[in-house]
């Protein structure tokens, strides 16, 4: 803020002396009229026409956007500085010469000099718009290119946090032990468990870095994730999916139909006389995670992410939300992307 004073001002002292002496030069009726007390408040009207074209500027930013509206602000601007230039200088030096002088014919003794500072003021206006606009695009380049940096360092951030989740040893210790008792009831179940279990790893893997991913890839990662809970849990699980083909090349951020499910057995539990069902169907360009509501356990283990992150990764890529609708069921909807 002070640099910014401390710019303006220079500027402002500079510009008032410097179209002082171009205004005198050459005119020895004019420095007669002249003197160093009017050269002083020559530097104070330049330091006023200054701070009053650069909150002129920054308020015809936001009306006249250079992104949108680059002719209208270039010349709206032009228009603007001049007039309110002119207008400031002329203005305040008849007054001074009114008040102070006592002259009653300012416009016989200035009128060849004023002529001269419409000219050359206009010219100031024009290489100010152009410095103004370089200024200002690199400026607004270099803000929108580290909120860039930002926002994709968030998204690797919430992808981490999603990847971390699938990779937590709870998870893992509980997909052994499950294998473990299969062996000795059903080798075959037990092998497609294996193969469904590395399946899951192998796409958590090669998928966390994208940012989108087909929606009927998230599907087939889905249904082997349900098969394990569902091995796991046997009869006290249930997730149907009722999704229409035709919205199979949509797509979703990676991990996000997974993490809602995961939510859902995190968060509820499960008996043969209420068991968990979870459906997953189409409505209104999203897909809804359904479940019912049953006590919730009293120790879970948990990353912090889940909902939060599904919603955050939805917000910095397509500044849309989820949905959540705790009524008689839990529903989570989260938006396809077309």
């Amino acid at each position: 803020m002070i640099k910014k004073h401390l710019i303006i001002n220079v500027l402002g002292i500079g510009l008032g002396i410097f179209i002082s002496y171009y205004l005198m030069f050459n005119d020895p009726e004019a420095q007669q009229h002249f003197s160093n007390v009017e050269l002083a408040f020559s530097a104070l009207i330049g330091i006023l026409v200054t701070y009053v074209n650069y909150g002129a500027s920054v308020r015809l930013d936001k009306l006249f956007p250079w992104q949108t509206q680059m002719t209208n602000r270039l010349l709206i601007g032009l228009i603007v500085h001049f007039i309110t230039g002119l207008v400031i200088a002329v203005g305040l030096f008849y007054l001074y010469d009114l008040f102070a002088k006592g002259d009653v014919n300012f416009a016989d003794i200035y009128k060849p000099m004023v002529i001269k500072f419409a000219i050359l003021w206009l010219i100031i206006v024009q290489i100010f718009a152009v410095v103004y606009f370089a200024l200002y695009s690199y400026y607004s380049y270099s803000t929108l290119q580290i909120q860039k940096v930002k926002l994709e360092r968030k998204q690797i951030d919430l992808q981490l946090n999603a990847l971390k989740s699938q990779l937590s040893p709870h998870f893992l210790f509980n997909a052994l032990n499950t294998i473990s008792s299969l062996i000795y009831r059903d080798l075959n179940k037990a092998e497609i468990f294996i193969r469904r279990l590395s399946n899951m790893y192998n796409y958590t893997l090669s998928s966390y870095n994208s940012k989108l991913i087909l929606l009927k890839e998230e599907i087939n990662f889905v249904k082997s994730y349900i098969f394990l809970l569902e091995t796991r849990f046997e009869n006290v699980f249930k997730c149907k999916i009722d999704l229409p083909d035709d919205i199979n090349e949509t797509k979703i951020p990676p991990l996000a139909l997974q993490m809602l499910i995961e939510n859902a057995v995190k968060h509820n539990l499960m008996s043969e006389k209420e068991p968990l069902m979870v459906n997953i169907y189409f409505e209104d360009e999203h897909i809804c995670v359904q479940n019912n509501i049953t006590e919730e356990p009293r120790k879970v283990p948990s990353f912090k992410i889940g909902l939060n992150n599904i919603n955050a990764r939805y917000q910095i890529l397509f500044n849309k939300e989820i949905i959540i609708d705790k009524k008689d069921k839990f529903t989570v909807k989260v938006p396809i992307i077309r």
